[in-house]
């Protein structure tokens, strides 16, 4: 993303505007997505515990198929408070 100037300008809006839509990142390993969404959960979420309680990171190339859905996501979904 280091290079992509459109794509960092459009991100830092959606954090200064506190509107922040729906993302899908898409591309080959090691391009940068999930450090990109977790650069983003930081802008959003700066305290540390904070964090923790209201982002759920997964990786779909690790963690896939129903029960990542019937445990982990439903569970985390459960528990969340929306502000």
């Amino acid at each position: 993303v280091v290079h992509h100037r459109e794509i960092i300008d459009t991100l830092k809006k959606f954090i200064t505007q506190g509107r922040l839509p729906h993302l899908l990142f898409y591309g080959p390993p090691g391009t940068g997505k999930t450090s990109t969404a977790l650069s983003l959960a930081n802008q959003i979420f700066p305290n540390p515990s904070e964090r923790l309680s209201r982002v759920l990171e997964l990786n779909a190339s690790d963690e896939r198929g129903i029960n990542v859905v019937r445990d982990q996501i439903k569970s985390f979904a459960a528990t969340q408070t929306l502000v």
